[in-house]
């Protein structure tokens, strides 16, 4: 006996807005661009870290190191539970004649790539100067656009994957600041 689904496995091509989106990105070629994404996509992966973290611990100490790992930990956790919920597949297995750059596996819906840029971002506007902070928004947009435009992912993947990522650097400031402050009172009580 089957088990029935109840999130059509088909769900996003409901979305008029997201296939047609998607159509219109992915289907403009661009030679500049192809060549730009076959390498820049790489730094919408998780292995990309030791990069960016001596740009974090020059702008905000130790505390912010603490705020990323926190952060990336939620992404972390939020991303696979929303990935084997909806199991969307990706466009490529749905809709003909897609412009696709890179292998793709696990599932589409939502964009992990995204989620990682947009939580990096958010968790750098806490401790960046507005320069840092902009060219931050450029790398998350870039990111999240080149998921589409290499045919890795509907808009809606992206969006949703930057909603996740963002309110995960949001959180995760929060949780690690009470993380500092019981570590300040537990060394404290501990030499006292």
């Amino acid at each position: 006996m089957s088990e029935k689904r109840i999130i059509p496995p088909d769900w996003e091509l409901r979305i008029k807005w997201n296939v047609k989106l998607f159509k219109i990105i992915n289907s403009k070629r661009n030679p500049y661009l192809d060549r730009f994404y076959k390498y820049f996509f790489r730094l919408g992966k998780s292995y990309t870290l030791p990069l960016f973290i001596p740009i974090f611990y020059f702008y905000g100490g130790f505390n912010s190191l603490i705020h990323l790992t926190v952060s990336l930990i939620l992404t972390g956790i939020i991303m696979p539970i929303l990935k084997y919920t909806f199991r969307h597949k990706r466009p490529s297995k749905l809709i003909d004649d897609v412009y696709l750059m890179e292998p793709v596996t696990l599932k589409s819906f939502p964009s992990a790539d995204a989620a990682y840029a947009f939580t990096l971002l958010s968790v750098i506007t806490f401790y960046g100067n507005w320069l840092l902070v902009s060219i931050f928004i450029v790398y998350a947009f870039l990111i999240g656009f080149g998921r589409v435009y290499m045919g890795a992912h509907f808009p809606i993947d992206v969006i949703v994957g930057a909603v996740v990522g963002f309110l995960s650097g949001i959180s995760g400031f929060y949780l690690s600041y009470h993380f500092i402050e019981l570590v300040k009172k537990f060394s404290i009580n501990l030499f006292l």
